[in-house]
């Protein structure tokens, strides 16, 4: 214990009966007996009850106290002694004090009894200063059973005490901060006391600054120094204690330290000084904060192309969170190999806590870079060299839909068509692609589709889809069309494949062909070695028209409206003639009837053309008139136009054997009394006449 002694001290205390220094005081039994002789038992100790020893702690203290019987007989008085207190007491007999011993004691004998009651040091504030602790000497007689008892107390001195119960060796601060390190003293005394603590500055040898002492408060370097709270430690209770503060101020450079020596006492013992030693440097703390705007922006970037450059720009902030100025350099440490990523800025200097926002981070994925694929962009900001902190940003590669047409060849043989068709995915993914192929106009059409296609079963494909073609994967396959048959006329048949991307079907493409047909009419059979005459005068027809057409489809009009508006009416006359005569319903006349009337024909045609006759003929026109007669007759026709050194049309059909016509009958001899349709010009007719039957 600090300022106790802990030295044994021995006092011999004799009790003599007729001793008066004690001071009687009252038992704390109240069980003192009387010491007046008696015959049959009477045991007295040689100084009253009430002693008061004053003893230091930590130290023994012997003691001897005499008894006499003052009985007329002899006795056993059994002595034993007991602290209140539980203090440790010896004496030199074979029985523990506390039990007690059988003393014989004679009639009018005195024995001396001696003990040693050792007090304790003080511990945790224990035993306090003033503290009076009673001790009892007992003696119980074996005659009678009387007892007699010495009580007496020992007071404890007071001891001065100061201890340290917890301190901080060593911290750190921010340049221009300041840090409050805690200290805990304890009043280890044993009575109520001011602590003391004060702060010197040191060398890094260990000795105190010249020309410093122990003080409340100092400034050295740069550096302040102070203790605070010190209220706590003062009128501090035995064993009790108080946190005190020491507050270091920095100067704001990034490197420092500084060494101090803790003194602390009782002010009660000042001369028992606790030393401790402290220190404090300035921590220089670098750190950056790499942060983006929106991680979203650049997480899905399409590959960039010459037609469709793409790159995508993201921003990053920076931050200071270092406690003290510094330049920053930020590099790109990796980055995808289908990619290239640029940084706005290099080199940034940031305040402590300062921020810079809008650094711009371009980044472009390589043309024809695979879709899907992903990585990690990695930033690393340095300061002076050393690598502060990395941050990474995620990016994918984004899918690209397209095809082109490759290549598309078309082929007539035989009047059928042959269309080949290569598409190629130019996209970085993998796509399918569907097909489908129509027609205006029925014919025989279909697709051959490529292997690994998805079709229905049928004689002629229609359509049909692939899948999964990989990129730069060329797709191939065929549409055929027969040349439609079947129609009356000339015309063009539009043979269109449509095909478009499962992924994207606005990807799409429409590939179409026009195929030329001929009517029926026009067609020329297969099994005749030589054109027929017929042709021959329709094509040259057809070729002298587009060479003349202005002029000649006039003459043309008007030429056959007037030779088939004659043939009418001549023909509607001899059939009025014959209904008169013989109502009998007369058979389809064909082309090849008529056409034999003009190898022998004497009759006389009758010129003489009534009113009557004529609105009969032109009702039985309006009624009677069969649409394939007009094509017939339409066909004729067309063998009129031509040269005039050319034979008509009558001449070539004309048999060669042919007679002279006895009778010539032309238009200008009819002479209607009623017009029919539009008026026409006349025109010579040849010596052949044309019976038409319209």
């Amino acid at each position: 214990m600090q300022g106790a002694t802990s030295r044994l001290v021995t006092f011999a205390i004799i009790i003599l009966f007729t001793s008066n220094l004690l001071i009687p005081v009252h038992s704390l039994e109240e069980q003192s007996s009387s010491n007046s002789p008696k015959e049959s038992s009477s045991l007295s100790f040689g100084s009253n009850s009430g002693s008061n020893f004053v003893i230091e702690p930590g130290v023994g203290t012997n003691i001897l106290v005499n008894i006499t019987n003052n009985a007329l007989i002899s006795d056993f008085a059994n002595v034993s002694i007991i602290s209140s207190s539980g203090w440790n007491i010896v004496w030199p007999r074979n029985s523990a004090p506390s039990i007690g011993e059988e003393i014989p004691i004679n009639s009018n004998e005195l024995v001396w009894i001696q003990f040693r009651v050792d007090v304790p040091i003080v511990e945790n504030g224990m035993p306090l200063a003033g503290s009076k602790h009673l001790v009892s000497v007992k003696a119980i007689s074996q005659n009678e059973g009387l007892e007699s008892f010495w009580n007496f107390t020992i007071e404890v001195t007071a001891v001065s005490g100061i201890s340290i119960d917890s301190h901080q060796n060593f911290a750190t601060v921010e340049p221009g901060e300041k840090v409050l390190l805690p200290i805990s003293l304890r009043n280890v005394g044993n009575h109520n006391a001011n602590l003391v603590i004060k702060v010197q500055p040191m060398l890094d040898s260990g000795l105190p600054v010249d020309d410093t002492v122990p003080d409340q408060s100092f400034a050295y370097n740069g550096w302040s120094v102070g203790t605070f709270d010190l209220y706590k430690i003062e009128n501090l209770a035995a064993n009790n204690s108080g946190i005190v503060l020491i507050e270091y101020a920095s100067p704001y450079i990034f490197s420092g330290e500084i060494k101090i020596r803790i003194s602390a006492y009782n002010e009660f013992e000042p001369l028992e000084i606790l030393t401790v030693n402290q220190s404090v440097s300035i921590e220089r703390i670098r750190g950056v904060s790499l942060d983006f705007d929106d991680e979203n922006v650049c997480s899905l970037i399409p590959p960039t192309s010459t037609e469709n450059p793409d790159t995508c720009h993201e921003n990053l902030s920076i931050t200071n969170t270092g406690n003290f100025n510094d330049q920053i350099e930020i590099k790109i440490l990796s980055n995808p190999i289908w990619s290239n990523v640029v940084l706005g800025a290099s080199e940034i200097a940031l305040q402590e806590g300062e921020t810079v926002n809008d650094i711009d981070l371009s980044i472009e994925i390589l043309n024809r870079t695979m879709a899907r694929k992903s990585g990690d962009i990695s930033i690393g900001a340095f300061i002076e060299g050393e690598l502060i902190e990395i941050e990474k940003y995620s990016i994918s590669v984004d899918s690209v839909i397209n095809w082109e047409l490759e290549n598309k060849q078309t082929t007539m043989e035989n009047e059928n068509c042959t269309m080949t068709i290569t598409f190629q995915n130019t996209g970085n993914d993998i796509d399918g692609i569907m097909v489908s192929l129509d027609m205006n106009v029925t014919s025989n059409f279909g697709l051959i589709p490529p292997p690994n296609s998805i079709f229905d079963s049928t004689d002629n494909i229609r359509y049909f889809e692939v899948r999964d073609i990989q990129p730069n994967q060329n797709l191939s396959f065929t549409a055929f069309a027969t040349t439609p048959t079947g129609f009356e006329i000339n015309g063009t048949a539009r043979l269109e494949v449509i095909a478009h991307s499962i992924s994207d079907p606005s990807v799409n493409f429409s590939i179409a062909e026009d195929i030329e047909y001929l009517g029926d009419y026009y067609r020329i059979s297969e099994e005749d070695d030589e054109p027929s005459v017929f042709v021959q005068l329709l094509s040259e027809g057809f070729a002298f028209i587009i060479q003349n057409n202005g002029i000649l489809l006039t003459i043309f009009v008007v030429a056959v409206g007037t030779v088939l508006l004659n043939r009418a009416l001549v023909k509607r006359q001899e059939d009025m003639k014959k209904i008169q005569l013989k109502p009998t319903i007369q058979p389809e006349e064909k082309v090849e009837d008529w056409t034999k009337k003009f190898e022998n024909k004497s009759e006389e045609v009758n010129t003489q053309i009534n009113s009557r006759n004529i609105i009969t003929a032109t009702d039985i026109l309006d009624h009677h008139t069969k649409e394939s007669n007009l094509k017939d007759a339409d066909l004729l026709a067309l063998g009129l136009i031509d040269n005039s050194s050319e034979k008509t049309l009558g001449e070539k059909l004309m048999p060669s054997n042919q007679r002279e016509k006895k009778t010539k009958i032309s238009s200008e001899k009819i002479k209607p009394s009623q017009t029919i349709g539009k008026s026409t010009k006349k025109e010579k007719t040849t010596d052949t006449d044309f019976d038409l039957d319209l």
